[in-house]
Order: C-alpha cells, then structure tokens, then sequence
C-alpha cells in the first residue's frame, strides 16, 4: 500500500489516473464538484490523510469535510492552540514564544504499515543501546575500526567524564527518531535524538486540539491512543532507579521557561505525574541529588534530563554552566542517581554513526537495517572527502556533531563563489563534516484559507525501553513544511504539527503493563507532587497575588468609573468629592502615575487597565500573571491556561479610545472569576494550594487596608463619607452583606463604623483583612512553618481588637493603625520570602540560546 501520494492537488482540480486501491471511493466521489470533487480525489489517493484509507467509517467522515469545515478548523486550532498555551520557541523578556502551529487534519497509518516501521525503530534503538554501551565500556566498535576513532572521541557529544562509568548505570532509556518518505513510500531516518528528546508532551499535544476540532473524525476511527505511552514512559523511568527499597522519586530538570520547549517539558512532567525542577532547586550532598522540598531536603533517584549534557555539571564539564548540577556527574559515577538520558548520550546523534550504521548493524546484530538511511558520507575518510568533494552541487552538507546555529547546507543552492567558499571550509576540517544524499520528501495534505495544499512530511518517533522491551509510541509527532516548496521541515522555521493516527482494533495496544518494581513493596515515602521547591513556591505564591491584584484593581477601577458616570459632570457636590478621594487614593495602592492635569477620568482609568506601564495597571498585573503560571505549568490545572487566554484577550481588545469601559470591566471580571474557582474548587489541598491562597490572603489583606486609610482622610462631609463607603463596600464585594446588616440592625450603627466592621473584623467576611489573617495562619501551617503561621495569628488578633469606633471618628488614628499594620504584614512578607523562597546563587542569567542546542528540530 502506497502510503503518500506525489505531486500537488489544488481545490478546484481533481486529481486523475485512480487505481485499483481507489475504486471503492470512486463511485462516492463521482458527481462531487469544486473543492468536495478535490476533496474526495484526495481521499481516495491518500494525499489527504497520508495514506490510502480503507475504514469504511472513516472514509464516509472524511467525504463529509468541506470548506466550510476547513476554515472553521483553522480558526479554532487557532483559538485552542492560545487556550491551551501550547508554544514553541525561545521567551524573550516579556514575550512568550510563538503559538504552537497546527494543521487539522491527521496523517492516518494503517496497523500493517506501522508494524513494519515499528520494526525498524526496534531494530535501531537496540543498534544504538548496544553502540552506546560499547562506548561506554570496551570500545570494541572504535579497536576494530567500525567507527572511526576520531569522529568518535572528537564529538563534542563524548564527554569524557561521563564514560567509564558501567553501562548498568547508564541506560539509554529513550531516544526519538525523524523519519522521512521517499517518493517510492520507504521510510528513511534523518535523524536520532538521543541526548535530550523533546517533542512528546507536543504529540500529545497535538492530539488532545485535533480531536476537539474534527470530533465525528476522530470518534469514528478505531485508532491507538497516545496516553498509553507515557504510562509505559513513567514506569521505564522508575525501572531505571539504582535501589529498589521504595518507590523511587523522579524529577524533570529544565532549563527553565526560557527554554524553545518549555511547554514540552512541562506537560510532559505533568502526564508523568513528576516534578518539573530547575538546577537551583536541586543540590548535591554527600553525593546524592536532593530536591528542595517544602518540608526540607528530598532525596532524588532519578533526573530526567533537558539540559543539554555539557551544560547539566558546571562542576565536572561546562564550569560557566548556569544550568546544571554540581556534582552530578559524580553521583551517578557512584551509582546514586540515574541520569535519563546519560550524560554522554549525546555521541550517538554523531553524523558518522548514521553513515556507518548498515556496517554497525551488521557487525553487533548480523543483519541489515530494516530502516535505510539516505546514503552518507563522512569527510574524515579519505574516499568519503573525495566523493563528496566531487559532487558538492547535489548534496546536502551537515556538520557531523550539531552545534549551535549551524543548519544543513543543500549544495545546489549556492552559488559558485559559495560552493568554493564551502569546498574550503570541508577541506580544512574535512572531520567535521559530512555529506548527504538528498531526500525527496513524501507529501501530505494542509489545510489553508485556499484550499488543500501538499507539503514535505517528517514524522519523529519515539520510544522508551521497559526491562528487556522497546515501546514506541503509536503514533508520533508529524510535521510538515511551513511554506509550500520548501525542503526542509523544521519547527525552528515554523514547520506545523500534525497528529499521526495509526490504526487499530485495541487503542491501547502496544504499552505492556508497568513492571512489578513500578508497583515496590517497603516504605512508603510522601508522594513528590506534594514538595514545592523554593522556585515554585516563590511562583505559586505570586500567581496567587497578582491574581487577586488584577480582581482588585478591577474593581476599584469599575467602581471609580460608576462614581464618575454618576458625578464627573457635577463639581463641587459630595459625589463628585468622593470620587476626587478616590482618584487621589489609587496611585497609593501601586505607586501608579496620578492623574494628570486637564486628563479626563475616562483616558486615565483607561490608562490604569490597559496601559505600558511596568507595574500597576490591570494589564501589567495579567502579564504577570501569565508568567507565574508559566513558571509552574507542570502544577497548575490545565483548564488554567483557557482562562489565561481569555484574560489577555480581555486586556488586548481594550480599544485606545474606548470612552464606555464597563463592559471590558465585566470581561475581565469574568475570567478572573473563573481562575479563583479553579483555585478553590479544583486544587488539592497540600502546600502547591496553600502558597497560592497564601498571596492572594496576603494581596487581599494589603489591598483592603490600603485603599481604606488612603480614601477615608480628615475633612470630608458625612455624605461624601457615606459615598465613599459605598464605593468601598462595591470593591469588596459587600455591598449586599452591609444591607441585609444595616435592616436587621446587626453591627454598628454609624455608616463608616459599620463599613469597616465588615471589611476589617468581620470574621464571617471573606473579604475582611481578619479572614485573610486567619486562612493565611492556616496556609502557613499547611506549608510547614508554624512559626509564621503563629506570627498570622497574632497578627489576627491585633486586627481584632482594633477599636473600630474611635478610628471612625479620627482620621489620623485610622491611617496610623492601618499603615501600622501593614507594616506587620510586610514584614511577615518578607521572613516568607526568605525562609521559603530564596533560592541558590547564582540565578540563570545566560542567553536562551544556549539552552536549547538539544532542541533545534532541523529535519534534514
């Protein structure tokens, strides 16, 4: 079965020459015309799938696709993409990487064609363990000179320090594979990923957004699941633990969300169900790997890695590595931790070993590889310089060990003057490079504003090694050119993803059951999701106040702006003071800019919502909001990121000349709402819940004395004072509660006096400063530190003796107490900060680029 079809169908032109796989849907396909006659010619060649479909439901869905299914699918990948915030690439300061880019429909394999391959990606994953372990222990392969010596020592990917080390210790646990179809359907490996394989939290991805956008598709195709693979995931990395006394803890080191695969990393920490670390919130002791945890040091068992490997030891290799561990290395020398994959790894992503594999497999299995490579020659071999040398102008250049910025070089691009300059550069380093034959990538189909188009397909596998067992994933991370024409497929460029579907009766075929030592008997230790790192608790506990600082600001922005429909136009009157006090209270909350002279109310709230200003407005707070959820992905709920997305769009549909602000008032209300629910009703009560609930009990209570002592001030009239309350009670949300107070004359009986009752010591309030001190004494004590938890408490019951009365009726004494205790409640800030979120020194403070060398997805 022919699996891709050549050349390119437009809408509008249906293909021609079926052949006998076709004539089943040809009979359907007759009498269709424009874009659905196209359409159904590419069914029934395969060019729109992938593959020359015979499941009878699935073609029948297929034929009911049409433009007006298309374009409604490019708008919601689109929206769902954002929703979800699925992104790629490096975050520059303030920006986050670009949006993830989806085609919507799959590239469908049929389960014969995938056990061929699947196969092959046995075969070469057992070829590369076997490699790996010869070089990491006799070094038969280098001896009998199957693999030149010194392409192999003088990779960059051999890192000396790491060998030696038993391969016992060193399992190479998971790689990926980019495979390619040639026009005559064979598959053919471009690349292997070993060092550090990213790509398969975005398959996972992938799938979750297609099968939202084409539901009756994907519902009706019997196909394998993907969630399979990263339970196997999970148990081969528990398999790989050096002790087997108790369940061993797992960690995913990071380089941060500076990172191009950031999203990758974190959600697939979260299906691993595994903490997602950065070096600072590990620390070698006595060699061994300890996480930071909430409740102390942790031990580590097993770190699965994403820094690149030279980078992971500022100790043992790069010594200006930011990233790192010290004294990893060592660790695992020791047998103490198991680094996943092994530091060292890297080697086998060597272009000398893609042009030498047919001899390697050979030589260690006895038989041919059942997945070809494009024929290759390295340079460091005289005949292999010499051939490539002699036909530079049809082959593809690459650097034998990937670094960073380098890219292929397709030899009938340059010009002369280019090809000599290249000629030169081979010659003077001719172990540095190698040559390629070209390969012309099968097509598949796209879906765009036009119509269907074909692009150059990869597909990027991966797998995992259980025991004895290769499991691959079944299905994988499709990719496809980002402009038609193009020959390379890199994400770099702005390739899209598309989901691979590959077909079967049992979609949860093919992931055995996790091993018994997945499932340990002995102690059981506290599970790891429940430790927070100082990292993650700093970022928790910041999601938590700058969410309630945007629902603040919001409010006091939406009340000012009622107060100024009702009196902007009546100088001089009690109303039109109360909203002067107001106006002149908020550049105190957030030493925002005051308003200006001659600026209308309407220019400045605008100002306060959506304006540039780095700390302050409702925007800057939703800015910083989004990046402390970034910086724990792996622990927040993923309805988090929906929620996130339709805040900012809040913020960004804010026009600048907006005069009527109350209805985005309420769109951002909304989804603010919507984030605190998520919070309270969704979240696991450990210390990941309490540090959030921390800042928003500390923002709250801050922000309620705040706006209190600074608007009630010496001087005002008892109506203007009674609007003010009123305007205050509607921040807090507590209007109705002081009415229903005020008709059952329960509480004081003067306006302000029973205004600050509720909002100050009202335990029954939860927007009163007495119950941010009380759940906030809770939260301390959930995290641990009863010391600060105790320090709340007191700090509660100061606030409940406050005599209400006479702050009432002095002003001064009003703004002395409450900046009093304010005070007390920053310093309380402060000794949380420095007992839960101080972190080691030195802080990352290297360029993004740097981070990612592992994570260049050049496809050819």
């Amino acid at each position: 079965m022919n699996l891709y079809g050549a050349g390119v169908t437009s809408i509008g032109e249906p293909a021609t020459g079926a052949d006998e796989a076709t004539a089943p849907f040809q009979e359907r396909v007759a009498g269709r015309d424009g874009i659905d006659d196209a359409l159904g010619a590419e069914v029934a060649h395969g060019r729109l799938t992938g593959a020359k479909v015979d499941d009878e439901r699935l073609v029948n869905e297929l034929l009911r696709l049409d433009r007006r299914t298309f374009r409604s699918a490019l708008a919601d990948v689109r929206r769902f993409v954002q929703d979800d915030g699925i992104t790629y690439g490096a975050h520059a300061e303030g920006e986050g990487g670009r949006a993830w880019r989806i085609d919507p429909l799959p590239v469908v394999l049929d389960a014969q064609e995938w056990q061929r391959l699947e196969r092959g990606l046995h075969q070469r994953a057992h070829v590369l363990g076997l490699v790996f372990d010869d070089l990491s222990s006799r070094q038969r392969l280098l001896h009998d000179g199957i693999l030149p010596a010194a392409s192999v020592l003088g990779h960059p990917g051999y890192v000396r320090p790491a060998f030696g080390i038993s391969p016992e210790r060193r399992p190479l646990a998971m790689g990926a594979t980019d495979l390619g179809r040639d026009a005559d359907g064979n598959w053919n490996v471009l690349y292997d990923r070993t060092q550090a394989p990213s790509g398969a939290g975005y398959a996972m991805a992938t799938r979750r957004i297609v099968s939202r956008i084409l539901p009756r598709l994907h519902r009706s195709t019997e196909m394998s699941t993907l969630l399979g693979y990263f339970h196997t995931m999970a148990a081969a990395i528990r398999d790989t633990a050096p002790t087997s006394d108790a369940p061993p803890r797992v960690v995913l080191l990071s380089p941060g969300p500076l990172s191009e695969t950031a999203f990758d990393q974190a959600f697939t920490a979260s299906l691993l169900g595994v903490p997602l670390v950065e070096a600072d919130d590990l620390v070698v002791r006595d060699a061994k790997v300890w996480l930071r945890g909430s409740h102390g040091l942790v031990p580590v068992d097993v770190v699965v890695r994403r820094v690149d490997e030279t980078y992971s030891d500022p100790l043992d290799l790069r010594g200006d590595s930011k990233l790192g561990v010290p004294g990893l290395v060592e660790s695992t020398r020791l047998g103490n931790t198991t680094v996943l994959n092994p530091i060292g790894s890297g080697v086998l992503e060597n272009g000398v070993i893609i042009a030498s594999f047919d001899r390697i497999t050979r030589e260690l299995l006895g038989e041919d590889p059942i997945l070809p490579s494009p024929p290759t020659w390295w340079c460091g071999d005289a005949k292999g310089l010499q051939h490539v040398l002699a036909n530079l102008e049809r082959l593809v250049i690459k650097p034998a060990a990937r670094a960073e910025g380098s890219r292929l070089i397709e030899g009938w691009m340059l010009t002369n003057s280019e090809r000599d300059a290249l000629r030169s550069r081979v010659q003077a380093e001719p172990w540095a490079w190698i040559g390629q034959e070209p390969l012309p990538l099968s097509t598949t189909s796209i879906v765009t504003e036009q119509g269907l188009e074909q692009r150059n397909f990869v597909l990027r596998t991966f797998g995992v090694r259980l025991g004895d067992d290769h499991v691959v994933m079944r299905g994988g991370l499709g990719r496809v050119s980002a402009t038609a024409g193009a020959s390379t497929v890199s994400s770099e460029r702005g390739a899209l993803a598309k989901d691979v579907w590959v077909l079967g009766n049992e979609p949860g075929a093919g992931y055995p059951l996790p091993s018994a030592r997945g499932e340990r008997a002995g102690p059981q230790r506290r599970a790891n999701l429940f430790e927070t790192t100082p990292r993650g608790a700093d970022n928790l506990y910041w999601l938590g106040r700058y969410t309630e600082r945007t629902d603040g600001t919001t409010r006091l922005l939406a009340v000012t702006n009622d107060l100024a429909g009702d009196h902007s136009m009546h100088p001089g009157t009690p109303g039109a003071a109360a909203l002067e006090a107001v106006l002149s209270a908020i550049p105190q909350l957030y030493r925002t800019r005051p308003m200006a002279e001659g600026e209308s109310v309407a220019d400045f709230l605008r100002h306060l919502v959506a304006g540039p200003a780095p700390h302050g407005t409702v925007a800057a707070s939703v800015d910083r909001v989004v990046r402390a959820a970034q910086g724990v992905r792996d622990l927040v709920s993923g309805d988090t990121w929906a929620v996130l997305a339709s805040l900012e769009r809040a913020v960004a549909e804010i026009p600048d000349d907006a005069d009527e602000l109350q209805p985005h008032f309420d769109a951002l209300l909304g989804p603010i709402l919507a984030l605190q629910g998520i919070t309270d009703n969704s979240m696991y009560r450990d210390t990941t819940w309490a540090f959030i609930d921390a800042g928003t009990r500390m923002e709250r209570a801050q922000f309620v004395l705040t706006v209190l002592r600074n608007v009630f001030v010496p001087g005002g009239s008892p109506i203007t004072e009674f609007h003010i309350s009123e305007a205050v009670l509607a921040v807090g949300d507590s209007t109705i509660s002081h009415r229903r107070r005020v008709a059952s004359a329960i509480g004081p009986s003067t306006h302000l006096e029973s205004t600050l009752d509720l909002l100050v010591t009202d335990r029954g309030n939860p927007r009163s400063v007495e119950f941010q001190l009380e759940h906030l004494a809770t939260d301390l004590e959930t995290v641990g530190d009863v010391e600060l938890s105790e320090a709340a408490q007191q700090l509660a019951a100061r606030v409940s003796w406050l005599d209400l009365s006479r702050l009432a009726d002095d002003r001064d004494a009003l703004f002395d107490e409450f900046g009093a205790v304010l005070a007390e409640l920053r310093e309380l800030n402060d000794r949380l900060t420095q007992r839960h979120f101080r972190r080691q020194l030195p802080l990352h403070a290297v360029q993004p680029q740097r981070w990612s060398m592992s994570e260049r997805w050049l496809a050819r």
